[in-house]
């Protein structure tokens, strides 16, 4: 009885990927909608039952699409495999961290592969794609100026390139980035569901209690040294390491500075819109981003939050 109604759900959670993936790739209108959900039935079901089922709807749904459309397996593998794993976490009691941890990687490293296999099989670079339409629009952009009688000069044309070799430096940071920001928004968008159909998930401590390691100082420490005593050349291996490891640590100590603005409007109990809004500056004005990261060096190095808790 018991394996009859496994079998049943996962014929329903076949037919709800199936429905989801048909409406993220032939309706464009609602496709960025739909694809949010995509990992809601290999997430519920992988909740709900052991792994080794969860890994037959999974193959289920695989061998689906590879019959449907052999391009639609990549969809099955990246939302099949993040939503098994982010449904054994949950199964097995794990906390909301390490399920977003584990998810993130795994949703990472399958976007790795399937570069990986464009250029090997498909002889794709989908970086290099990526550059030729942003210099593509570049180009367009100069043309639009000559035709208004505005002739655009050197400068802007080096502004593009350098965005460009920017771009390529920060191909791997800007790649996990996007991984781990998909990730929390499939969790902010799926869980709620969960919780509604009598799955019990795990909870975030609150943002203002957000505290990373004080090594991070050190690393951050090292990359600024290297970057400054270094020959870094363009294109080098070192160039790339340097980059974005500064660019993630820098990322990371933004971050604890929110939490630190966060924290600190909890302790003088202000409305919570005055942090949002400090969020949302940041983000408009680059001189936030600055303020906000020294705010997280400085908590971070100096306990600030346990002299203010003292005082």
């Amino acid at each position: 009885m018991k394996d009859t109604r496994m079998l049943t759900e996962g014929a329903l959670m076949l037919a709800v990927f199936a429905v989801l993936m048909f409406l993220s790739v032939y309706v464009p209108v609602i496709a960025f909608i739909t694809s949010l959900f995509l990992i809601l039935p290999f997430l519920l079901y992988s909740a709900k039952h052991p792994l080794k089922h969860a890994f037959l709807l999974l193959i289920g749904a695989i061998a689906m699409s590879a019959i449907i459309n052999i391009m639609f397996v990549p969809i099955a593998i990246l939302y099949g495999t993040t939503g098994l794993v982010m449904g054994y976490c949950i199964r097995s009691g794990k906390s909301k961290l390490i399920s977003y941890m584990a998810s993130s990687m795994v949703f990472l490293g399958n976007i790795v592969l399937f570069y990986i296999a464009a250029v090997i099989l498909l002889e794709i670079n989908l970086m290099d794609e990526l550059i030729k339409s942003f210099r593509s629009s570049g180009e367009s952009y100069a043309e639009l100026m000559k035709s208004l009688g505005q002739v655009p000069n050197e400068q802007v044309t080096q502004q593009i390139e350098e965005m460009i070799k920017l771009l390529k430096a920060l191909a791997p940071s800007l790649l996990i980035g996007v991984s781990f920001l998909t990730v929390i928004l499939l969790m902010a968008v799926n869980f709620p569901i969960l919780k509604r159909v009598g799955v019990n998930v795990p909870q975030f401590s609150p943002f203002r209690t957000l505290k990373f390691p004080r090594s991070i100082l050190w690393y951050y420490l090292i990359t600024i040294i290297i970057s400054l005593v270094a020959d870094l050349e363009e294109g080098t291996y070192l160039y790339m390491v340097v980059m974005n490891a500064t660019y993630i640590l820098q990322m990371i100590l933004f971050i604890q500075g929110l939490a630190f603005i966060f924290y600190y409007s909890y302790l003088k109990s202000w409305p919570k819109a005055i942090p949002i809004m400090a969020t949302v500056m940041t983000f408009l004005w680059p001189i936030f981003f600055s303020i906000v990261k020294l705010l997280g060096i400085i908590d971070l190095g100096f306990d600030l939050r346990e002299r203010l808790a003292k005082k």
